[in-house]
């Protein structure tokens, strides 16, 4: 039964979910970024606030799975800016590179080559640096989040758990953290000490029908944010009746709305 468990969720980090959202293309700049860390291209796509200003830095949201999520994030991201009055901001998708599960696995795993530190790398030396001085975003950590789901949603534990200095918040929605025999809680635990010092926001979401190997481990993260990271405003949300891909667009908006509402 676990073995079946996992051959299913490696299927479903393999697809992640296809859909469809509107945004105005004329405020989207694209352009191609290749890294001196691990020698790849990757596509960054980047939607602009509608009323963009060069007197004046923003803050940023970081989109892994861009091809699937970055358009339905950046929608929301309007829809939420509009709706609760609040500052507007850059979102920032970043595409292309390796094979997404090389990159957003912290660990090697089924042939991966589990390189997530030098992705994470490549954002704060090489994206982050240029998304400053050719976008005007903000320089300070409080003002940069990351969202991902799934292999993407391991990928922001990792940045929160090993990288706490770059992103002051974090939407991370039904991660993968049963992977590398839960990697990522065991480097928690290991930086704790550090880590729980900082302030910042973390969203963490799931689905109520996620496959048996994913809750434990996410549902272990929630007590340990409740319990350690007190500097954090924190929510978790259980999409009710849905799965692993079922609950991705719900979660999606669910973090963008809150987060915007930290703002």
């Amino acid at each position: 039964m676990k073995l079946l468990s996992i051959t299913c969720m490696i299927l479903i980090l393999l697809l992640p979910a296809c859909r469809k959202d509107k945004i105005d293309h004329a405020r989207i700049s694209t352009f191609d970024l290749t890294s001196s860390v691990n020698g790849s291209t990757y596509q960054i796509k980047v939607a602009l606030p509608k009323h963009f200003s060069t007197d004046r830095t923003y803050k940023t949201l970081y989109v892994l799975d861009p091809k699937t999520d970055f358009n339905l994030v950046a929608s929301e991201c309007d829809k939420k800016s509009s709706d609760l009055n609040k500052e507007e901001i850059l979102v920032v998708g970043i595409g292309g590179g390796n094979n997404r599960l090389d990159d957003y696995f912290p660990v090697p795993y089924k042939g991966h080559k589990g390189a997530a530190d030098k992705f994470i790398q490549f954002i704060q030396q090489e994206l982050i640096p240029k998304m400053e001085k050719d976008f005007h975003a903000s320089n300070t950590r409080a003002d940069r989040a990351m969202i991902g789901h799934s292999a993407g949603g391991l990928c922001v534990a990792y940045c929160f758990t090993n990288y706490p200095g770059i992103f002051g918040n974090y939407l991370c929605l039904s991660p993968s953290l049963w992977l590398g025999n839960q990697i990522v809680l065991k480097n928690e635990k290991a930086h704790r000490a550090i880590n729980q010092t900082s302030t910042g926001v973390f969203f963490l979401a799931a689905g109520e029908l996620e496959e048996e190997i994913m809750r434990p481990p996410i549902a272990l993260l929630d007590q340990i944010l409740q319990q350690h990271y007190n500097g954090f405003t924190k929510q978790y949300h259980l999409a009710r009746g849905l799965d692993h891909l079922g609950s991705k667009t719900p979660n999606i908006k669910q973090a963008v709305a809150f987060y915007f509402q930290q703002l």
